[in-house]
């Protein structure tokens, strides 16, 4: 089966220009011609592999830190120095190198400021954090009931199911006093909603 070469499908240029990063137009370019089935040259091969190894492996780390192999509870990440990355082997130590990535901007989250405060998060301009963060809509506790709903149900069940036959007077009394409660919360609640 020997497929006929057809040329790249864009050049590389545009390419990059309409991807976010380098990286993510190689692999777009990648994936495009894998699902296509074309032949891709030696040539276009070392290419995406030059842009891969310098774009992923040339940024320098912003950070080192190192741990003890045992440890591993919160805070136990230190910042190491060069002897720390030379003896980690032989002290049992384990090495991590933090690099910076860039920080994606979500839409939803960008404040909207006039007259230097934020119309959503109520932050002023000097104070505010990168992220917008509306504080919840709390509900008005005069509102809520001061009872579970579910307490409702059996006394309301009693009522429709209420019949001919005699109740005993335990039962009677229980009945009672579970309704002399509900009706105490209610009007309690009722009087407090009714306040300006």
């Amino acid at each position: 089966m020997n497929k006929e070469m057809k040329p790249f499908p864009a050049t590389p240029a545009s390419v990059v220009a309409s991807a976010s990063s380098p990286v993510a137009a190689v692999v777009a370019t990648m994936r495009k011609m894998g699902a296509t089935g074309v032949l891709v040259s030696a040539d276009q091969v070392r290419e995406w592999g030059d842009t891969l190894l310098k774009e992923l492996y040339s940024q320098p780390p912003v950070r080192w830190e190192y741990r003890h192999k045992g440890d591993s509870g919160p805070g136990c990440w230190v910042s190491a120095t060069s002897e720390h990355l030379y003896h980690a082997a032989k002290r049992g130590w384990v090495v991590r190198a933090l690099f910076e990535t860039p920080r994606v901007i979500q839409p939803e989250k960008v404040h909207d400021f006039q007259r230097n405060v934020c119309m959503r998060c109520r932050e002023s301009q000097d104070w505010a954090g990168p992220d917008c963060f509306p504080p919840d809509n709390k509900a008005d506790p005069r509102k809520l009931l001061p009872v579970d709903p579910s307490w409702f149900l059996e006394p309301l069940k009693w009522i429709r199911d209420a019949g001919p036959m005699p109740v005993s007077t335990h039962e009677r009394r229980r009945r009672a006093t579970e309704a002399a409660f509900l009706i105490e919360k209610l009007e309690a609640h009722i009087e407090e909603c009714s306040k300006p």
